[in-house]
């Protein structure tokens, strides 16, 4: 049998769909996929103006409905609102769509800073948008690129102070987890040592400076010495006069008596000074 110049020509186009067709389709689902591979858990929302890529808290009499994140209702963070996530987990009822892990879109500022890849994420002053995290607190996930790479957008805002400043909005890839954070912890400086360290973080429930440190053992040691300088001028004194006056004895007790409070006085008092150095 033979072939016409037409079976010939179908034949090439269908080795062609097999070669080059098949592989174009697989990759072109794994791109949606990654792309949009997201799960996602239907909350209510009574409030309204929730758009997507806004960060979202549960609200706090209500588990079962969202509201817009900001820095009061961080604790509470529950995801990202995606209307088309990769896996939607709901019970049939209307609502909002929130991504809770998995990559997805998020509005991102850099309110406390330039966002870059590898930032944790948390929420921010303004209503649904997110910003780095520089403190402990819940984050909503980790940055997947930096803000400088992607268009924002200028908003102007009022910070704490009550002075305004312009913030850059943008559309950030945030790989969604929502976890406590609390950023590691400073190296403290080499010339105090780490004994001292520790027991002043002891005392005063925190990282202490090591400046502060260096001070409070200063003061210790100040009074070390004048304490031991005075109890050994007043012992000595007192045995040379008991020496030269036998009947002197009763004058030199009272004057122990008094030295030994004096002594008691002056710890008090460095106490209280160390204490405030290294809590205040």
């Amino acid at each position: 049998m033979f072939f016409s110049f037409r079976d010939a020509q179908r034949l090439r186009l269908l080795v062609f769909g097999i070669f080059f067709g098949v592989p174009l389709l697989f990759f072109s689902v794994s791109a949606a996929a990654q792309g949009n591979s997201s799960i996602s858990q239907r909350f209510q929302a009574n409030q309204t103006g929730i758009t997507p890529a806004a960060l979202v808290s549960v609200e706090k009499d209500n588990p079962n409905a969202v509201e817009l994140s900001d820095t009061i209702s961080a604790s509470r963070l529950v995801g990202v609102v995606n209307n088309q996530p990769l896996i939607g987990l709901s019970d049939g009822e209307s609502g909002l769509d929130v991504v809770t892990s998995g990559n997805t879109i998020a509005l991102i500022s850099d309110v406390n800073g330039a966002v870059k890849t590898g930032d944790k994420i948390t929420a921010s002053p303004i209503s649904g948008v997110g910003m780095k995290a520089i403190e402990a607190t819940t984050i909503v996930g980790v940055a997947q690129a930096s803000l400088d790479s992607i268009q924002t957008e200028a908003r102007e805002v009022t910070d704490k102070t009550g002075h305004k400043r312009q913030v850059r909005i943008g559309l950030l890839p945030v790989q969604v987890g929502v976890a406590s954070y609390a950023p590691e912890a400073k190296e403290q400086s080499s010339f105090v040592p780490p004994f001292l360290q520790s027991i002043a973080n002891s005392v005063s429930g925190r990282n202490v400076s090591p400046v502060r440190v260096l001070v409070a053992a200063l003061i210790l040691i100040l009074l070390f010495l004048s304490i031991t300088v005075l109890l050994y001028s007043s012992v000595r004194s007192s045995i040379i006069s008991i020496g030269r006056n036998p009947l002197s004895e009763s004058a030199v007790r009272k004057s122990l008596f008094q030295v030994g409070l004096t002594v008691m006085i002056l710890l008090l008092f460095a106490v209280a000074i160390v204490y405030l150095v290294l809590t205040v």
